[in-house]
């Protein structure tokens, strides 16, 4: 079963339990909604994989079902979290959303992707754009959101000193296929240099913001991620790389093998898949743990996934997304917890309403302007 077939299913599921949440069908007409809503089958499910709390949602609502026009409200509400609850529970892993550019680009036509080349001159890029490019003696393809380097070109024996630069910004995301092969996809409000050629010798990209890796296998010549904090250095393999955070970088690895260091030491820290590398700036140590990488590689399939984080860094991550500021009423709110797992190409109204669903904490939101209160 395909996703788009599952996503339907989900719909017409979360129609017939608004339907008799909201009093206009009986829940004997239909059992098998009757039997998911009293088994509380969407509450024992997302618990168990951490994805929502689903029994404080329920219970905010029950507590209204007697009032029955603000019920009526909070039961559409409610659909709107079964229809990605019942969508979660069929997926387990579904195609790259990046075949799907062309919608999610362009949520803000006024900032575009911009590709730097070597001389310094910037392009303008757009999702859908489909353009032919050259730089120096080497042919550029751009096309659907991905840019191709020619796959197979003679490594140069001298250093790497033709760098060509992608800017994603805020609300955009893009992809770079570079000249050995190497699919780097850049989130939103992100960075990458690389060169048109890589040396014999090595092979290194310069990463300010959040990038999936997955790096070409070369055991002759080593692959480097370099931030301003870490050096990644890679064997093959599948990663992400996250410097947004104001106190740590973060690293994980889905699978291969990377050595991780500081530059401000030689010590290498190997991690295994499965696990997060964080770097502290504050004491410039890394610390390794186990995760559900899918926490941090889910934008990649066109979705956030906050498992017990903080209003402060769940409201970030939107802000960056959807090219918006932030500013908090009170600093308590800032500490609350949230999980959940919602679509990412949703207006930013309908995520901030399922938050406020399960934390109590309201929103204003006003052109750009996000306002918690």
């Amino acid at each position: 079963m395909n996703w788009e077939n599952i996503d339907d299913s989900a719909k017409r599921m979360m129609i017939r339990v608004v339907a008799i949440l909201t009093g206009e069908k009986e829940e004997g007409e239909d059992k098998s909604v009757r039997d998911f809503i009293e088994a509380r089958m969407f509450e024992e499910e997302m618990e168990r994989r951490g994805k929502y709390d689903g029994r404080k949602a329920f219970r905010q609502i029950q507590k209204r079902r007697r009032r029955s026009i603000v019920w009526k409200v909070c039961a559409v509400a409610c659909g709107f979290l079964l229809l990605c609850g019942i969508s979660l529970l069929f997926w387990v892993k579904q195609p790259s959303a990046v075949g799907d550019l062309n919608e999610a680009y362009g949520i803000h036509e006024e900032r575009q992707v911009v590709l730097q080349l070597s001389g310094g001159k910037q392009v303008v890029l757009g999702g859908t754009d489909s353009l032919q490019l050259q730089e120096k003696d080497k042919s550029i393809e751009v096309n659907n959101g991905l840019i191709a380097y020619h796959h197979g070109d003679v490594k140069s024996d001298g250093p790497e000193n033709l760098y060509n630069t992608l800017l994603v910004p805020k609300g955009g995301e893009f992809r770079v296929k570079l000249s050995d092969g190497t699919i780097v996809h850049l989130n939103a409000d992100s960075e990458l240099k690389y060169p048109l050629t890589f040396s014999r010798k090595e092979r290194r990209v310069y990463l300010k913001g959040e990038a999936w890796f997955e790096v070409a296998k070369d055991q002759e010549c080593p692959f480097y991620v370099t931030t301003d904090d870490i050096q990644v250095r890679v064997y093959g393999t599948e990663f992400n790389v996250n410097t947004h955070g104001v106190n740590e970088v973060q690293t994980v690895l889905v699978e291969g093998s990377i050595g991780i260091r500081s530059l401000h030491s030689t010590g290498e820290v190997r991690v295994l898949p499965g696990q997060l590398a964080e770097y502290s700036r504050k004491d410039q140590e890394i610390r390794l743990k186990e995760v559900d990488v899918r926490q941090y590689t889910a934008w990649r399939e066109g979705f956030f996934y906050f498992n017990d984080e903080t209003l402060e860094d769940i409201v970030d991550e939107l802000a960056r997304w959807y090219d918006m500021e932030v500013f908090f009423r009170s600093g308590n709110a800032k500490e609350l917890h949230f999980s959940g797992f919602l679509k990412r190409y949703e207006d930013v109204r309908k995520i901030l309403r399922t938050v406020t669903e399960s934390t109590g904490v309201k929103f204003d939101v006003s052109g750009k302007t996000i306002v918690v209160n």
